[in-house]
Protein backbone atom coordinates (compact mmCIF):
# COMPACT_ATOMS: atom_id res chain seq x y z
CA UNK A 1 0.00 0.00 0.00
CA UNK A 2 1.02 3.62 -0.48
CA UNK A 3 -0.07 7.01 0.82
CA UNK A 4 0.45 10.70 0.21
CA UNK A 5 0.62 13.33 2.92
CA UNK A 6 -2.03 15.36 1.09
CA UNK A 7 -4.53 12.50 1.50
CA UNK A 8 -3.86 11.62 5.12
CA UNK A 9 -4.96 13.48 8.25
CA UNK A 10 -1.89 15.02 9.93
CA UNK A 11 -2.52 13.10 13.17
CA UNK A 12 -2.30 9.78 11.31
CA UNK A 13 0.92 10.45 9.40
CA UNK A 14 3.30 9.55 12.27
CA UNK A 15 1.43 6.27 12.70
CA UNK A 16 1.88 5.39 9.03
CA UNK A 17 5.60 6.13 9.20
CA UNK A 18 6.02 3.91 12.27
CA UNK A 19 4.04 1.09 10.69
CA UNK A 20 6.12 1.41 7.51
CA UNK A 21 9.17 0.28 9.49
CA UNK A 22 7.69 -3.22 9.40
CA UNK A 23 4.74 -3.30 6.99
CA UNK A 24 4.39 -2.53 3.24
CA UNK A 25 3.19 1.08 3.63
CA UNK A 26 5.12 3.38 1.30
CA UNK A 27 4.93 7.16 1.43
CA UNK A 28 4.63 8.74 -2.01
CA UNK A 29 6.40 12.05 -2.37
CA UNK A 30 6.63 12.98 -6.04
CA UNK A 31 6.25 9.60 -7.66
CA UNK A 32 3.18 7.63 -8.65
CA UNK A 33 1.90 4.42 -7.15
CA UNK A 34 2.75 1.11 -8.72
CA UNK A 35 0.06 -0.71 -10.64
CA UNK A 36 -0.29 -3.30 -7.85
CA UNK A 37 -0.41 -0.75 -5.02
CA UNK A 38 -3.49 0.51 -3.22
CA UNK A 39 -3.25 4.20 -2.33
CA UNK A 40 -4.78 4.85 1.09
CA UNK A 41 -6.46 8.06 2.19
CA UNK A 42 -7.19 8.55 5.90
CA UNK A 43 -9.91 11.07 6.75
CA UNK A 44 -10.53 11.90 10.42
CA UNK A 45 -14.16 12.35 11.45
CA UNK A 46 -14.51 13.20 15.12
CA UNK A 47 -18.08 11.92 15.45
CA UNK A 48 -17.55 8.60 13.69
CA UNK A 49 -17.67 5.38 15.68
CA UNK A 50 -15.14 3.00 14.19
CA UNK A 51 -14.22 3.20 10.51
CA UNK A 52 -15.63 3.00 7.01
CA UNK A 53 -13.56 1.84 4.04
CA UNK A 54 -14.51 2.53 0.44
CA UNK A 55 -12.39 1.03 -2.33
CA UNK A 56 -12.52 2.28 -5.89
CA UNK A 57 -9.95 0.56 -8.10
CA UNK A 58 -6.52 1.55 -6.74
CA UNK A 59 -7.81 3.97 -4.10
CA UNK A 60 -9.00 3.10 -0.59
CA UNK A 61 -10.60 5.92 1.41
CA UNK A 62 -10.79 5.31 5.16
CA UNK A 63 -12.96 7.50 7.33
CA UNK A 64 -12.23 6.95 11.00
CA UNK A 65 -13.05 8.28 14.45
CA UNK A 66 -9.87 7.51 16.42
CA UNK A 67 -6.33 6.53 15.48
CA UNK A 68 -6.93 2.98 16.71
CA UNK A 69 -9.89 2.76 14.32
CA UNK A 70 -7.65 3.91 11.49
CA UNK A 71 -5.13 1.30 12.60
CA UNK A 72 -7.66 -1.53 12.47
CA UNK A 73 -8.82 -0.31 9.06
CA UNK A 74 -5.21 -0.49 7.84
CA UNK A 75 -4.94 -4.02 9.24
CA UNK A 76 -8.11 -4.89 7.35
CA UNK A 77 -6.63 -3.55 4.11
CA UNK A 78 -3.27 -5.26 4.66
CA UNK A 79 -5.16 -8.53 5.06
CA UNK A 80 -6.96 -7.99 1.75
CA UNK A 81 -10.38 -8.15 3.37
CA UNK A 82 -11.92 -5.40 1.20
CA UNK A 83 -12.17 -6.03 -2.54
CA UNK A 84 -11.52 -3.52 -5.33
CA UNK A 85 -15.07 -2.19 -5.56
CA UNK A 86 -16.20 -3.03 -2.04
CA UNK A 87 -17.02 -1.05 1.07
CA UNK A 88 -16.79 -2.07 4.71
CA UNK A 89 -17.80 -0.35 7.95
CA UNK A 90 -17.02 -1.59 11.44
CA UNK A 91 -17.53 -0.21 14.95
CA UNK A 92 -15.80 -1.17 18.20
CA UNK A 93 -17.86 -2.54 21.08
CA UNK A 94 -15.69 -0.80 23.69
CA UNK A 95 -14.31 2.70 24.14
CA UNK A 96 -11.12 1.24 25.62
CA UNK A 97 -9.75 -2.06 24.32
CA UNK A 98 -6.41 -2.85 25.86
CA UNK A 99 -3.94 -5.34 27.22
CA UNK A 100 -2.24 -5.69 30.58
CA UNK A 101 1.20 -7.14 29.88
CA UNK A 102 2.93 -8.79 32.82
CA UNK A 103 6.50 -7.56 33.11
CA UNK A 104 6.69 -8.08 36.87
CA UNK A 105 7.88 -11.70 37.07
CA UNK A 106 11.39 -11.09 35.74
CA UNK A 107 10.04 -11.10 32.19
CA UNK A 108 10.39 -7.47 31.18
CA UNK A 109 9.84 -7.18 27.44
CA UNK A 110 12.62 -5.33 25.64
CA UNK A 111 11.66 -1.89 24.29
CA UNK A 112 12.34 -2.87 20.68
CA UNK A 113 10.03 -5.87 20.94
CA UNK A 114 7.36 -3.89 22.74
CA UNK A 115 7.35 -1.56 19.74
CA UNK A 116 6.68 -4.58 17.53
CA UNK A 117 3.77 -5.47 19.78
CA UNK A 118 2.39 -1.94 19.76
CA UNK A 119 2.31 -1.96 15.95
CA UNK A 120 0.40 -5.21 15.96
CA UNK A 121 -1.97 -3.99 18.65
CA UNK A 122 -3.08 -0.90 16.74
CA UNK A 123 -3.55 -2.90 13.53
CA UNK A 124 -5.85 -5.21 15.50
CA UNK A 125 -7.76 -2.25 16.95
CA UNK A 126 -6.39 -1.93 20.49
CA UNK A 127 -5.93 1.52 22.02
CA UNK A 128 -4.48 0.86 25.49
CA UNK A 129 -1.56 -1.09 26.94
CA UNK A 130 -0.97 -1.39 30.66
CA UNK A 131 2.53 -2.42 31.71
CA UNK A 132 2.35 -4.41 34.94
CA UNK A 133 5.70 -4.02 36.67
CA UNK A 134 5.39 -4.65 40.42
CA UNK A 135 8.84 -3.25 41.34
CA UNK A 136 10.45 -4.00 37.97
CA UNK A 137 11.49 -0.46 37.12
CA UNK A 138 14.26 1.91 38.12
CA UNK A 139 13.31 4.34 40.86
CA UNK A 140 15.67 7.22 41.75
CA UNK A 141 17.57 6.67 45.01
CA UNK A 142 16.02 3.20 45.42
CA UNK A 143 18.69 0.82 44.05
CA UNK A 144 16.81 -2.30 45.13
CA UNK A 145 14.01 -1.58 42.66
CA UNK A 146 14.52 -4.08 39.87
CA UNK A 147 17.88 -5.14 41.29
CA UNK A 148 19.23 -8.10 39.29
CA UNK A 149 15.92 -8.22 37.40
CA UNK A 150 14.71 -6.88 34.08
CA UNK A 151 13.85 -3.19 34.35
CA UNK A 152 13.05 -0.10 32.32
CA UNK A 153 14.70 3.27 32.81
CA UNK A 154 12.63 6.45 32.90
CA UNK A 155 14.03 7.49 29.52
CA UNK A 156 13.08 4.14 27.98
CA UNK A 157 9.53 4.48 29.29
CA UNK A 158 9.20 8.03 27.94
CA UNK A 159 10.39 6.89 24.52
CA UNK A 160 7.90 4.01 24.53
CA UNK A 161 5.12 6.38 25.52
CA UNK A 162 5.92 8.70 22.62
CA UNK A 163 5.91 5.74 20.24
CA UNK A 164 2.60 4.42 21.58
CA UNK A 165 0.98 7.85 21.51
CA UNK A 166 1.84 8.19 17.82
CA UNK A 167 -0.17 5.01 17.26
CA UNK A 168 -3.13 6.22 19.32
CA UNK A 169 -2.35 3.81 22.17
CA UNK A 170 -2.52 4.91 25.80
CA UNK A 171 0.33 3.46 27.85
CA UNK A 172 -0.74 3.02 31.47
CA UNK A 173 1.61 2.26 34.33
CA UNK A 174 0.79 -0.76 36.45
CA UNK A 175 2.57 -0.98 39.80
CA UNK A 176 2.01 -2.38 43.27
CA UNK A 177 1.49 0.15 46.04
CA UNK A 178 0.70 -2.33 48.84
CA UNK A 179 1.16 -6.05 48.11
CA UNK A 180 2.96 -8.37 45.66
CA UNK A 181 6.26 -6.69 46.60
CA UNK A 182 8.17 -9.71 47.88
CA UNK A 183 11.01 -9.12 45.41
CA UNK A 184 11.52 -5.68 46.97
CA UNK A 185 10.72 -6.39 50.60
CA UNK A 186 13.21 -9.26 50.83
CA UNK A 187 16.00 -6.66 51.01
CA UNK A 188 17.01 -5.41 54.50
CA UNK A 189 16.73 -1.79 53.34
CA UNK A 190 12.93 -2.17 53.46
CA UNK A 191 12.60 -3.90 56.82
CA UNK A 192 11.06 -0.79 58.37
CA UNK A 193 8.16 -0.74 55.90
CA UNK A 194 7.48 -4.49 55.77
CA UNK A 195 4.24 -5.87 57.19
CA UNK A 196 4.37 -9.36 55.72
CA UNK A 197 6.83 -10.82 53.25
CA UNK A 198 5.02 -9.21 50.32
CA UNK A 199 2.94 -6.41 51.88
CA UNK A 200 3.91 -2.89 52.89
CA UNK A 201 3.39 -1.67 56.45
CA UNK A 202 0.42 0.69 56.51
CA UNK A 203 0.93 3.88 58.49
CA UNK A 204 4.73 3.76 58.40
CA UNK A 205 6.26 7.08 57.18
CA UNK A 206 8.84 5.15 55.12
CA UNK A 207 5.97 3.40 53.33
CA UNK A 208 4.32 6.73 52.52
CA UNK A 209 7.58 8.21 51.24
CA UNK A 210 8.19 5.15 49.07
CA UNK A 211 4.73 5.26 47.50
CA UNK A 212 5.14 9.00 46.86
CA UNK A 213 8.31 8.22 44.88
CA UNK A 214 6.57 5.48 42.90
CA UNK A 215 3.63 7.66 41.94
CA UNK A 216 5.79 10.67 41.06
CA UNK A 217 7.96 8.49 38.84
CA UNK A 218 5.04 7.20 36.75
CA UNK A 219 3.45 10.63 36.60
CA UNK A 220 6.64 11.87 34.96
CA UNK A 221 7.10 9.18 32.29
CA UNK A 222 3.66 8.62 30.72
CA UNK A 223 1.16 11.01 29.17
CA UNK A 224 -1.71 9.01 30.61
CA UNK A 225 -3.23 10.48 33.73
CA UNK A 226 -4.22 7.02 34.92
CA UNK A 227 -2.05 4.82 37.14
CA UNK A 228 -2.93 1.30 38.21
CA UNK A 229 -1.85 0.88 41.83
CA UNK A 230 -2.51 -2.87 42.00
CA UNK A 231 -3.19 -3.46 45.73
CA UNK A 232 -4.77 -6.88 45.06
CA UNK A 233 -4.62 -10.14 46.99
CA UNK A 234 -3.38 -8.52 50.22
CA UNK A 235 -5.34 -11.02 52.29
CA UNK A 236 -2.74 -11.19 55.07
CA UNK A 237 -2.74 -7.42 55.55
CA UNK A 238 -2.08 -6.51 59.18
CA UNK A 239 -0.96 -10.03 60.16
CA UNK A 240 2.80 -9.36 60.32
CA UNK A 241 4.68 -6.26 61.43
CA UNK A 242 1.43 -4.33 61.69
CA UNK A 243 0.11 -6.82 64.25
CA UNK A 244 3.21 -6.31 66.38
CA UNK A 245 2.96 -2.54 66.10
CA UNK A 246 -0.77 -1.85 66.35
CA UNK A 247 -2.31 -5.03 67.63
CA UNK A 248 -5.18 -6.49 65.64
CA UNK A 249 -6.92 -4.15 63.21
CA UNK A 250 -9.41 -5.35 60.58
CA UNK A 251 -7.92 -5.74 57.13
CA UNK A 252 -10.51 -3.50 55.50
CA UNK A 253 -9.70 -0.72 57.97
CA UNK A 254 -5.98 -0.89 57.18
CA UNK A 255 -6.63 -1.20 53.47
CA UNK A 256 -8.92 1.81 53.21
CA UNK A 257 -6.59 3.89 55.38
CA UNK A 258 -3.73 3.18 52.98
CA UNK A 259 -5.95 3.65 49.95
CA UNK A 260 -7.05 7.10 51.12
CA UNK A 261 -3.42 8.09 51.58
CA UNK A 262 -2.38 6.82 48.16
CA UNK A 263 -5.36 8.51 46.51
CA UNK A 264 -4.23 11.81 47.99
CA UNK A 265 -0.72 11.23 46.62
CA UNK A 266 -2.21 10.57 43.18
CA UNK A 267 -4.35 13.69 43.44
CA UNK A 268 -1.25 15.78 44.09
CA UNK A 269 0.33 14.33 40.93
CA UNK A 270 -2.80 14.85 38.82
CA UNK A 271 -3.43 11.12 38.40
CA UNK A 272 -6.55 8.99 38.57
CA UNK A 273 -5.81 5.86 40.64
CA UNK A 274 -6.98 2.43 39.51
CA UNK A 275 -7.01 -0.65 41.74
CA UNK A 276 -7.86 -4.32 41.37
CA UNK A 277 -11.19 -4.69 43.15
CA UNK A 278 -11.00 -8.27 44.46
CA UNK A 279 -9.50 -7.52 47.86
CA UNK A 280 -12.24 -5.05 48.77
CA UNK A 281 -14.86 -7.77 48.53
CA UNK A 282 -12.71 -10.31 50.38
CA UNK A 283 -11.87 -7.97 53.26
CA UNK A 284 -15.43 -6.65 53.55
CA UNK A 285 -17.16 -10.01 53.22
CA UNK A 286 -17.40 -13.21 55.19
CA UNK A 287 -14.79 -15.27 53.40
CA UNK A 288 -16.97 -16.32 50.50
CA UNK A 289 -14.27 -16.04 47.85
CA UNK A 290 -13.59 -13.45 45.17
CA UNK A 291 -16.40 -10.95 44.62
CA UNK A 292 -18.79 -12.55 47.11
CA UNK A 293 -20.90 -9.60 48.15
CA UNK A 294 -24.03 -9.23 50.24
CA UNK A 295 -25.80 -5.96 50.96
CA UNK A 296 -23.79 -5.35 54.12
CA UNK A 297 -20.39 -5.87 52.52
CA UNK A 298 -21.33 -3.75 49.49
CA UNK A 299 -22.39 -0.97 51.85
CA UNK A 300 -19.10 -1.21 53.76
CA UNK A 301 -17.09 -1.00 50.55
CA UNK A 302 -19.12 1.90 49.15
CA UNK A 303 -18.69 3.87 52.37
CA UNK A 304 -14.91 3.39 52.35
CA UNK A 305 -14.21 3.85 48.63
CA UNK A 306 -12.89 7.26 47.54
CA UNK A 307 -14.82 8.64 44.59
CA UNK A 308 -11.69 9.09 42.47
CA UNK A 309 -10.73 5.42 42.51
CA UNK A 310 -11.35 3.38 39.37
CA UNK A 311 -12.13 -0.28 40.00
CA UNK A 312 -10.65 -2.94 37.73
CA UNK A 313 -12.58 -6.19 38.00
CA UNK A 314 -10.33 -9.12 37.08
CA UNK A 315 -11.86 -12.50 36.34
CA UNK A 316 -10.51 -15.15 33.95
CA UNK A 317 -11.84 -18.51 35.03
CA UNK A 318 -15.51 -18.91 34.16
CA UNK A 319 -16.96 -20.10 30.83
CA UNK A 320 -20.37 -18.64 31.75
CA UNK A 321 -21.37 -15.14 30.63
CA UNK A 322 -23.87 -14.88 33.49
CA UNK A 323 -21.03 -15.26 36.00
CA UNK A 324 -19.40 -12.07 34.70
CA UNK A 325 -22.68 -10.21 34.29
CA UNK A 326 -23.60 -10.69 37.94
CA UNK A 327 -20.26 -9.41 39.16
CA UNK A 328 -20.32 -6.43 36.82
CA UNK A 329 -23.63 -5.45 38.40
CA UNK A 330 -22.13 -6.04 41.86
CA UNK A 331 -19.49 -3.41 41.06
CA UNK A 332 -22.14 -1.05 39.77
CA UNK A 333 -23.96 -1.40 43.09
CA UNK A 334 -20.97 0.41 44.59
CA UNK A 335 -21.70 3.39 42.38
CA UNK A 336 -18.66 2.56 40.23
CA UNK A 337 -18.43 1.64 36.56
CA UNK A 338 -15.77 -1.09 36.44
CA UNK A 339 -13.05 -1.60 33.91
CA UNK A 340 -13.15 -5.30 33.05
CA UNK A 341 -9.94 -7.35 32.98
CA UNK A 342 -10.32 -10.69 31.24
CA UNK A 343 -7.39 -12.84 30.19
CA UNK A 344 -5.66 -14.11 27.10
CA UNK A 345 -4.39 -17.40 28.46
CA UNK A 346 -0.64 -16.99 28.50
CA UNK A 347 -0.30 -18.75 31.87
CA UNK A 348 0.60 -21.30 33.15
CA UNK A 349 1.59 -22.47 29.71
CA UNK A 350 4.51 -22.89 27.34
CA UNK A 351 2.27 -21.72 24.49
CA UNK A 352 -0.89 -19.64 24.41
CA UNK A 353 -3.94 -21.70 25.36
CA UNK A 354 -6.39 -20.87 22.58
CA UNK A 355 -9.13 -23.12 23.91
CA UNK A 356 -9.19 -21.43 27.34
CA UNK A 357 -9.12 -17.97 25.77
CA UNK A 358 -12.06 -18.75 23.50
CA UNK A 359 -14.05 -20.40 26.29
CA UNK A 360 -13.46 -17.97 29.17
CA UNK A 361 -12.58 -14.66 27.52
CA UNK A 362 -15.31 -15.30 24.98
CA UNK A 363 -17.91 -15.58 27.74
CA UNK A 364 -16.56 -12.43 29.38
CA UNK A 365 -16.74 -10.46 26.13
CA UNK A 366 -20.32 -11.63 25.62
CA UNK A 367 -21.25 -10.40 29.11
CA UNK A 368 -19.44 -7.09 28.69
CA UNK A 369 -21.11 -6.37 25.37
CA UNK A 370 -24.54 -7.16 26.80
CA UNK A 371 -23.90 -5.07 29.91
CA UNK A 372 -22.46 -2.20 27.84
CA UNK A 373 -19.18 -2.11 29.73
CA UNK A 374 -17.04 0.59 28.14
CA UNK A 375 -13.49 -0.51 29.04
CA UNK A 376 -12.05 -3.99 28.60
CA UNK A 377 -8.49 -5.22 29.15
CA UNK A 378 -6.96 -8.60 28.44
CA UNK A 379 -4.28 -9.62 30.90
CA UNK A 380 -1.25 -11.64 29.85
CA UNK A 381 0.29 -13.04 33.02
CA UNK A 382 3.69 -14.71 33.26
CA UNK A 383 3.09 -16.60 36.50
CA UNK A 384 5.61 -19.05 37.93
CA UNK A 385 8.68 -17.95 36.04
CA UNK A 386 7.52 -16.59 32.70
CA UNK A 387 8.11 -19.80 30.76
CA UNK A 388 5.58 -18.70 28.13
CA UNK A 389 6.32 -18.16 24.45
CA UNK A 390 5.36 -14.50 24.49
CA UNK A 391 4.48 -13.98 20.83
CA UNK A 392 2.20 -17.02 20.76
CA UNK A 393 -0.29 -14.87 22.68
CA UNK A 394 -0.79 -12.66 19.63
CA UNK A 395 -3.12 -15.35 18.29
CA UNK A 396 -5.32 -14.93 21.34
CA UNK A 397 -5.27 -11.15 21.00
CA UNK A 398 -6.25 -11.39 17.34
CA UNK A 399 -9.17 -13.63 18.28
CA UNK A 400 -10.50 -11.42 21.09
CA UNK A 401 -10.13 -8.36 18.85
CA UNK A 402 -12.56 -9.96 16.40
CA UNK A 403 -15.02 -10.57 19.23
CA UNK A 404 -14.73 -6.91 20.30
CA UNK A 405 -15.50 -5.36 16.90
CA UNK A 406 -18.48 -5.41 14.60
CA UNK A 407 -21.09 -8.00 15.49
CA UNK A 408 -18.59 -9.97 17.57
CA UNK A 409 -18.67 -13.05 15.36
CA UNK A 410 -15.42 -14.74 14.36
CA UNK A 411 -14.95 -15.84 10.77
CA UNK A 412 -11.95 -18.17 10.86
CA UNK A 413 -11.00 -17.54 7.24
CA UNK A 414 -10.95 -13.76 7.66
CA UNK A 415 -9.20 -14.03 11.01
CA UNK A 416 -6.52 -16.25 9.46
CA UNK A 417 -5.87 -13.61 6.80
CA UNK A 418 -5.74 -10.82 9.38
CA UNK A 419 -3.44 -12.80 11.67
CA UNK A 420 -1.13 -13.57 8.77
CA UNK A 421 -0.97 -9.97 7.56
CA UNK A 422 -0.63 -8.34 10.99
CA UNK A 423 1.32 -10.92 12.99
CA UNK A 424 2.97 -12.92 10.20
CA UNK A 425 1.81 -16.26 11.54
CA UNK A 426 -0.18 -19.19 10.22
CA UNK A 427 -3.48 -19.31 12.12
CA UNK A 428 -4.07 -23.04 11.65
CA UNK A 429 -0.54 -23.92 12.81
CA UNK A 430 -0.89 -21.75 15.88
CA UNK A 431 -4.10 -23.52 16.82
CA UNK A 432 -2.28 -26.82 16.35
CA UNK A 433 0.57 -25.66 18.58
CA UNK A 434 -1.94 -24.66 21.24
CA UNK A 435 -2.95 -28.32 21.55
CA UNK A 436 0.16 -28.94 23.69
CA UNK A 437 -1.98 -27.53 26.52
CA UNK A 438 -4.15 -30.66 26.45
CA UNK A 439 -5.01 -33.36 27.44
CA UNK A 440 -2.71 -32.97 30.48
CA UNK A 441 -1.44 -29.78 32.10
CA UNK A 442 1.83 -29.26 30.26
CA UNK A 443 3.69 -27.45 33.05
CA UNK A 444 2.81 -30.22 35.53
CA UNK A 445 4.19 -32.83 33.16
CA UNK A 446 7.43 -31.00 32.44
CA UNK A 447 8.17 -29.87 36.00
CA UNK A 448 7.21 -33.25 37.46
CA UNK A 449 10.14 -34.81 39.30
CA UNK A 450 11.59 -37.42 36.90
CA UNK A 451 12.28 -39.86 39.77
CA UNK A 452 9.22 -39.37 41.95
CA UNK A 453 6.81 -38.66 39.05
CA UNK A 454 4.18 -37.40 41.46
CA UNK A 455 1.87 -35.91 38.82
CA UNK A 456 2.31 -38.71 36.30
CA UNK A 457 1.73 -41.42 38.91
CA UNK A 458 -1.43 -39.61 39.98
CA UNK A 459 -2.71 -39.50 36.39
CA UNK A 460 -1.84 -43.16 35.82
CA UNK A 461 -3.69 -44.26 38.97
CA UNK A 462 -6.81 -42.14 38.48
CA UNK A 463 -7.16 -42.20 34.70
CA UNK A 464 -6.11 -45.57 33.27
CA UNK A 465 -4.79 -45.28 29.73
CA UNK A 466 -4.52 -41.48 29.90
CA UNK A 467 -0.73 -41.39 29.62
CA UNK A 468 -0.67 -43.55 26.50
CA UNK A 469 -3.38 -41.39 24.93
CA UNK A 470 -1.46 -38.24 25.87
CA UNK A 471 1.73 -39.60 24.31
CA UNK A 472 -0.03 -40.18 20.99
CA UNK A 473 -1.61 -36.74 21.19
CA UNK A 474 1.71 -34.97 21.77
CA UNK A 475 3.45 -36.98 19.04
CA UNK A 476 0.71 -35.99 16.58
CA UNK A 477 1.15 -32.31 17.47
CA UNK A 478 4.92 -32.59 17.04
CA UNK A 479 4.50 -34.33 13.68
CA UNK A 480 2.18 -31.59 12.43
CA UNK A 481 4.59 -28.85 13.51
CA UNK A 482 7.86 -30.44 12.40
CA UNK A 483 7.82 -29.18 8.76
CA UNK A 484 7.23 -25.63 10.05
CA UNK A 485 9.84 -25.41 12.80
CA UNK A 486 11.59 -22.48 11.12
CA UNK A 487 8.54 -20.23 11.44
CA UNK A 488 9.08 -17.57 14.10
CA UNK A 489 6.47 -14.91 13.29
CA UNK A 490 3.67 -14.65 15.81
CA UNK A 491 5.30 -17.30 17.98
CA UNK A 492 8.28 -19.66 17.64
CA UNK A 493 6.87 -22.92 16.31
CA UNK A 494 10.16 -24.68 16.99
CA UNK A 495 9.58 -23.96 20.67
CA UNK A 496 6.13 -25.55 20.49
CA UNK A 497 7.59 -28.55 18.62
CA UNK A 498 10.27 -29.04 21.28
CA UNK A 499 7.71 -28.85 24.07
CA UNK A 500 5.47 -31.37 22.30
CA UNK A 501 8.40 -33.77 21.87
CA UNK A 502 9.41 -33.41 25.52
CA UNK A 503 5.85 -33.97 26.70
CA UNK A 504 5.59 -37.13 24.60
CA UNK A 505 8.90 -38.38 26.01
CA UNK A 506 7.94 -37.78 29.64
CA UNK A 507 4.51 -39.41 29.47
CA UNK A 508 5.69 -42.32 27.28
Amino acid sequence: MAWRASGVAPEAQPMLRLLAEEYPLRELHDGVARVDEVVVELVAEANRLGFAIERREGLATVRYGRLCDAGRALGTLLAGLVGRQESLAEAPAFATLGICLDCGHNATIKPAHLRVWLRRLVLLGFNAAMLYTEAGYRLPDEPCFGYLRGTWSADALRALDTFASSLGIELIGGIQALGHLEQLLKWPAYASCRDTEHTLLVGEPRTTALVEKMVAHWASVFRSRRLHLGMDETYDLGRGGALDRYGYRPGLELYTEHLAQVVEICRQQGLQPLIWSDVLFRLAGSGGGHYAGDKQSVARIAAALPAEVGLVYWDYYSPEAEHYRQRIELHRALGAEPMMASGVWSWPNFWHDQRSTERNAGACIEACRAAEVSELLFTLWSDDGAFWELDSNLAGLAWVAERCHGDGQVNDSRLARRFGAVCGGDWALHRTASRINEPLQSCCVIWDDPLLAIYLRHIASTRPGALAEAEQHYLAVAQALEPHRAQRAGGDLNHAWLVARLLATKVG
